[in-house]
């Protein structure tokens, strides 16, 4: 009997969905293009750097139509710099994807920067995803009264037959996009 009600407790553990752990003190949700987005993963990949992501219901990190991000990156360096090493990797990826295109906007008091890009992936001539993103900036500081830079993000992405009206619809979304990102409150972290 012990050993039926121990693998029946290991079974029912194993479709329990772990949910992600806030690392940064930011659960969500979010209401962000008339979509709803609760975090859906969170790590800390290096001692100075955290990342959660943010979905609508039904999407997926690894194949999703929407999602939020925030990156913190524990490290004292301008806000300046950080913005370049953004242009600096989507420069070097213009190099093998010819959808990459980007702009770069300063806030009129300086504290904030935006960069919004677009990026593509290709099978062969065939292109497979295309995305596009917006990324605001904003230099803070946290516990211990540490410099961080603080990127908000959000992505979209449209895969396969639906790139053509990804692309269609983009003149007019992004400026809404770019609208609505700049309005969002920049979240509170506590870590």
């Amino acid at each position: 009997m012990r050993i039926y009600l121990f693998l029946l407790t290991i079974i029912a553990c194993s479709f329990v969905i772990n949910k992600p752990i806030d690392r940064i003190g930011v659960k969500g949700p979010f209401t962000f293009n008339e979509k709803i987005f609760n975090i859906a993963s969170a790590d800390k990949p290096r001692d100075n750097y955290y990342i959660q992501e943010y979905l609508p219901e039904q999407e997926t990190v690894e194949h999703f139509n929407q999602m939020l991000t925030i990156h913190l990156f524990v490290v004292d360096i301008s806000l300046k710099d950080a913005v370049q090493k953004k242009i600096n990797e989507l420069d070097l990826r213009k190099k093998s994807d010819p959808t990459c295109n980007y702009k770069v906007s300063q806030s009129p008091d300086g504290k904030e920067f935006i960069v919004d890009f677009l990026l593509g992936e290709h099978k062969g001539d065939k292109m497979t995803i295309a995305e596009f993103n917006i990324y605001r900036y904003r230099q803070i500081k946290i516990k211990g009264n540490k410099s961080a830079i603080l990127v908000f993000s959000y992505s979209k992405r449209a895969y396969g037959d639906e790139i053509t009206s990804f692309y269609e619809k983009l003149g007019t979304n992004r400026k809404n996009l770019l609208n609505e990102i700049i309005t969002i409150g920049m979240p509170t972290l506590n870590i």
